[in-house]
């Protein structure tokens, strides 16, 4: 199968109930567990709008769960979700009649597995209790995998591009122009990879609401995940990084009406949450922000809990572990030497602890705090 529907533009038009709050979500990424707790928080019900704008699937282990809870909402409440790019390329695998397509599937699952946890192809196996394994039938199990998850499978590949409304567009990615008729049909990977799509520099007559690319990659100096509102461009991007961060958060933007621009958001994230016993005042207003995009350093020195790295000039320690070996140059993840501010009882989101630091969340923004914490149930942590 050479072509599929479901990677060309689709297009549909709808319009919100008046009196309903709308809430916007993108990027679950294989999260159920935090898709649940953040619907929680914002109180979802059946008077509301949700939409859901892409990427349901991989860097995470709960992808058919996250389908499933989906569909199951969208049989009870208003729900729109769209696809994204990562849908896309897993769905186009899965159903392709290509060998070497679908074996992209077996090759990539260990890996995927070992970093994200899981993969929605190897969520498949087992629950048909099919060992992933290098020997494995890939066809047979293809195969019985369309056959006993049909209705997944038509509801992801029946998902639409683009969701229109008469106050805002939402996609994956990006739009090129307003002229949404014009783009049906087209091939949809140009409107899900709109990598950087604020730099662009478009204006809209109405609201767009994106994702794909992680809001924190929008920022300088502070690495925020909060949701990204350009009120003079009308862009709104929702993308804090679920999944493909071990510090990323799952956001939810909200309008307490279709045609309000009151937006307000919450989030969620699955990491342990741990409570600040000392306080700790902000750190520069100029940290180091080694960005994804651009984490190319040269090691000054390893040791064993923090290596000392030049970027751009400027010297700071990360972990060591964050030191790429494979490709030397660079780290494996983006990082930032930002201190938090912290007072008593702030609750943070603990990402790792290094050196007897903890590197975790306030609210949206990631940083270091180096006072006294306690988890739930376990004694004080962190330097004293």
């Amino acid at each position: 199968m050479s072509e599929f529907s479901f990677r060309r533009v689709s297009l549909v038009r709808a319009e919100f109930p008046a009196d309903g709050r709308v809430l916007m979500i993108s990027d679950i990424h294989g999260h159920a567990n935090v898709l649940s707790k953040l619907l929680r928080k914002s109180a979802f019900s059946p008077r509301d709008t949700l939409v859901v704008v892409g990427d349901l699937l991989e860097k995470g282990a709960e992808s058919l769960r996250v389908v499933r809870t989906l569909m199951a909402l969208s049989a009870t409440h208003r729900v729109y979700t769209l696809i994204g790019n990562m849908d896309v390329w897993t769905l186009s695998r899965l159903l392709s009649d290509r060998e070497d397509k679908r074996r992209e599937l077996l090759e990539r699952a260990p890996k995927m597995t070992a970093w994200w946890g899981g993969c929605f192809f190897g969520e498949l196996c087992a629950e048909l209790g099919i060992p992933v394994s290098p020997d494995m039938d890939l066809d047979g199990t293809i195969m019985e995998i369309r056959r006993r998850f049909a209705p997944e499978l038509a509801f992801l590949t029946g998902l639409p591009t683009i969701l229109d409304t008469p106050y805002a567009t939402f996609v994956h990615g990006g739009l090129p122009h307003e002229d949404l008729d014009a783009l049906v049909g087209q091939d949809n990977m140009p409107l899900h990879k709109c990598d950087d799509f604020e730099s662009r520099g478009l204006r809209f007559q109405k609201y767009v609401v994106v994702c794909q690319w992680p809001t924190p990659l929008y920022r300088d100096r502070i690495m925020d995940m909060s949701p990204l509102i350009l009120r003079d461009r009308r862009i709104v991007s929702l993308d804090g990084g679920c999944g493909v961060k071990k510090s990323g958060q799952l956001n939810c933007v909200i309008l307490p009406a279709p045609s309000s621009k009151d937006f307000s958001f919450l989030w969620e994230d699955d990491l342990p949450r741990v409570t600040a016993l000392t306080a700790q005042p902000a750190g520069t207003s100029d940290p180091v922000y080694i960005k994804w995009t651009d984490r190319e350093v040269e090691v000054l020195h390893e040791g064993p809990d923090f290596a000392r790295v030049l970027h751009h000039g400027r010297e700071t320690l990360v972990p060591a572990w964050a030191v790429d070996h494979e490709t030397p140059g660079r780290l494996n993840t983006d990082f930032t030497d930002y201190r938090l501010p912290v007072e008593p009882g702030d609750e943070l989101s603990q990402v790792f602890v290094c050196g007897g630091k903890l590197y975790a969340r306030k609210q949206s923004v990631l940083g270091w705090y180096e006072g006294q914490w306690t988890t739930k149930g376990e004694d004080r942590y962190g330097a004293s």
